[in-house]
């Protein structure tokens, strides 16, 4: 998996892995004359998620100082699903021979991984 090529990101590096992924998708979604959209909306919140807990678990002051604190299990899965799917599409998408490419498609796996909660994965549905 093209994801193991990087060494363990810090936590710092996560929460900019989380901000370039968001800034990118916000530009997508406006390029595609689509930023005002509730499918844009909804995924700005998703990856907002992300960033923010990406920037509580660096230490980032802003993130420190902004809500929310904590995540429940479902909400979890959410970023972790949108996680998992942007990677997804990054790997089969982008050429990985590229190094800017392969080094985004590895921190999207890094980022999955650290999103995920234990005993979950995309592959197995959940009980309900």
């Amino acid at each position: 998996m093209t994801g193991c090529l990087m060494p363990k990101p810090a936590p710092a590096q996560l929460h900019q892995f989380a901000k370039d992924e968001r800034t990118r998708r916000k530009a997508a979604f406006k390029a595609a004359g689509q930023a005002l959209s509730d499918r844009a909306q909804q995924d700005d919140i998703i990856w907002s998620n992300i960033e923010q807990m990406a920037g509580r678990e660096a230490g980032d002051p802003l993130c420190m100082k902004r809500q929310p604190w904590y995540w429940t299990r479902v909400e979890r899965i959410t970023m972790a699903r949108n996680a998992w799917a942007t990677a997804c599409k990054a790997e089969t998408s982008l050429d990985a021979s590229i190094e800017t490419n392969a080094a985004k498609i590895a921190a999207l796996w890094h980022l999955y991984r650290w999103l995920k909660p234990v005993g979950w994965s995309p592959y197995l549905s959940e009980a309900t």
